[in-house]
């Protein structure tokens, strides 16, 4: 029994030490995850999962855009912008603009996107009388499919006078026609990343300082090849397109039952603006030309501005800088007129 109490005090040294270490360590984690909250990381937009949707804004949300610092805010209906009121009121235009990270606006603040800037423009055309909404959709990350599932589920509730449908991320793998088994995998996956999107450390550490990593082991939340997509492997050797231009073509035809205009919007990459390589431009006027719907090409218009003006964001040849939204806006004005009286 004497010499038992040696042995105990050992084991109590070596848990207090431990637990002294731990301490040491989490109070410095809560140090540094305050500090780079500080310097503006960390509070980025929350998705939530959605067995339909893959992915949507949580919302009632304030964060800030990832590029750039810019305040969002997300309503309560979930998409970008002031709150608006489900059923559409008397005396109002209503847009439903929808499209992935080029449309929420990457690195803008709400009044630098096309959407608000192209809502601004319509309220002068129209004058008081009419109010007019825009309705910024757009969410990071969205493909064809999505949209158009958001439009059948969502938007078209909203009762929008015109649709306009936008670019999207070209994956195949999140549609309706996915198994349960893989969108129960993937809601997982939407809870984890969500939940590291939280904190600061997990912003600067993963996404801004080992960016090239992240975006290389990304696919492990999204697979982003898809060629790796065994749902429509078969399909893709054939037709490379075709789910992209049948999800645009049903998306025009589900606004055009509901009596929405749809305007279909081709905003090309810089590396398209300069080499005058137009995929998607040809698959949308394909889809077009069969629903008889207008397509605003804005080559070139860009490719004139270009000469003069930065349209995309620093190092970024997909997302358009505010002289860039400025000028989808205005082109948008010129087509919509034709629709709408003042």
């Amino acid at each position: 029994m004497v010499e038992a109490a040696p042995k105990k005090s050992r084991w109590k040294g070596l848990l207090q030490n431990l637990a002294l270490m731990a301490g040491t360590f989490f109070l410095c984690v809560a140090v540094f995850e305050i500090a780079l909250r500080l310097k503006g990381y960390g509070n980025l937009e929350i998705y939530e999962p959605d067995p339909v949707l893959y992915w949507k804004l949580k919302p009632n949300q304030d964060c800030y855009t990832k590029v750039d610092h810019k305040p969002v805010h997300i309503n309560s209906q979930g998409t970008r912008g002031p709150e608006f009121q489900p059923n559409k009121p008397a005396d109002t235009i209503r847009i439903l603009s929808l499209g992935d990270s080029r449309t929420f606006g990457w690195g803008l603040t709400e009044q630098e996107t096309y959407s608000k800037q192209l809502e601004q423009l319509l309220q002068q055309y129209v004058g008081g009388k009419r109010k007019v909404e825009v309705i910024n959709a757009g969410v990071n990350a969205w493909s064809y499919p999505q949209m158009l599932a958001y439009l059948r589920e969502v938007g078209s509730k909203y009762q929008p006078d015109y649709v306009i449908l936008a670019e999207a991320n070209l994956w195949t793998q999140f549609s309706d026609k996915n198994d349960p088994e893989f969108v129960r995998k993937f809601m997982s996956r939407v809870r984890l990343k969500n939940f590291l999107r939280r904190f600061a450390i997990y912003h600067y550490i993963v996404e801004v300082k080992l960016q090239a990593f992240y975006q290389a082991n990304r696919a492990k939340f999204i697979p982003v090849d898809p060629k790796q997509d065994v749902l429509f492997k078969e399909q893709q050797q054939k037709d490379p397109d075709a789910v992209f231009r049948s999800a645009i073509e049903d998306v025009c035809a589900l606004a055009l039952s509901k009596g929405e205009k749809p305007f279909l919007l081709y905003l090309p990459p810089q590396g398209d603006l300069e080499r005058g390589e137009q995929r998607v431009l040809k698959t949308k006027q394909a889809a077009a030309a069969k629903l008889n719907v207008p397509v605003v090409d804005l080559t070139p218009a860009l490719r004139a501005a270009a000469r003069e003006k930065t349209l995309y964001l620093d190092a970024d040849p997909i997302h358009f800088s505010t002289e860039g939204n400025r000028i989808i806006a205005r082109e948008l004005f010129a087509a919509m007129t034709n629709s709408i009286t003042p």
